[in-house]
């Protein structure tokens, strides 16, 4: 005959076999994730991240390009927002919340599963780009296939359109519609990085066409749209640009009035090289 205790044990068991419900174990809530719900161990024996840190890496990767641009500036100028590119669809496509800019990532992602592929090392210079008639042809019907996602989207998204298309152009070799393109881009008028890149690439391009009051103006235009680093870039960009062109005075100026609005900015060495760099060819 089975004790007390066991007779109690036995109507809990009862009771929960009518109440399937009030039965979950507590564990069974995480059976759906990877290894219990608990984060995977790296070989050091501690814990490896979650997606939710993609973001720190991000910006550890957006701050590596910067110091390699930084250390080589008139080559870096002409390709800043080519090279920050691909880390920046990454970033800005996470960043889409509704279903109308979700679509549009959609429609820019199938014409990208479709453009001809470009090397790191042509894309870097360091190799001839392929210039066959064919790959020529591709560039420019993806260039206007994003430039019609771009005309019937909006926000972000009609923005990552535009310089889409404007990077194609530019791979085609139709420097004039690249620099529409990059331009309808910046006219959109977003903010972050991503107000910035086509502000950056539009920038480029009007240097490359000799209109240094016009690519002063583009960075000038991100006063209100960007803050940090990304501000204090623009800025230092335009001492470079009024220096490349022989616009000393004016490029001093620049790099004063930079040194004295960001005193502890991470660029105050290239902005005192600068100087030192000017008072010299003075």
């Amino acid at each position: 005959m089975a004790n007390r205790k066991e007779r109690r044990a036995a109507a809990r068991n009862k009771g929960n076999d009518d109440n399937p419900s009030e039965a979950i174990e507590p564990d069974a809530v995480l059976e759906g994730a990877p290894n219990g719900g608990v984060p995977p161990m790296g070989e050091d024996g501690i814990p490896m991240p979650f997606p939710d840190h993609e973001e720190d890496m991000l910006f550890k990767t957006q701050m590596k390009v910067l110091n390699l641009i930084l250390g080589h500036w008139k080559k870096g100028l002409a390709v800043v927002g080519a090279v920050l590119f691909v880390v920046l669809v990454l970033g800005e496509f996470a960043s889409f919340k509704t279903d109308e800019q979700r679509g549009i990532q959609a429609e820019i992602a199938d014409i990208d599963r479709r453009m001809p592929q470009e090397s790191p090392a042509v894309a870097f210079g360091l190799q001839p780009p392929d210039d066959s008639p064919e790959t020529k042809a591709n560039l420019e019907e993806g260039a206007r296939r994003y430039e019609k996602v771009a005309q019937s989207g909006v926000g972000a998204g009609s923005a990552m359109a535009w310089l889409k298309a404007g990077e194609a152009w530019a791979r085609s070799g139709d420097s004039a519609k690249a620099m529409a393109a990059f331009g309808q881009a910046h006219t959109v008028g977003t903010t972050g990085t991503l107000g910035w890149s086509a502000a950056s690439q539009y920038a480029s391009t009007q240097v490359d066409a000799g209109d240094i009051d016009g690519a002063v103006a583009t960075l000038g235009a991100l006063t209100n749209k960007v803050q940090g680093l990304p501000a204090e870039q623009a800025q230092l960009n335009v001492a470079l640009i009024l220096e490349d062109a022989g616009r000393i005075a004016e490029s001093q100026a620049a790099l004063q009035a930079f040194i004295a609005q960001y005193p502890g900015s991470e660029l105050m060495e290239q902005a005192k090289a600068g100087l030192s760099r000017l008072g010299n060819a003075g």
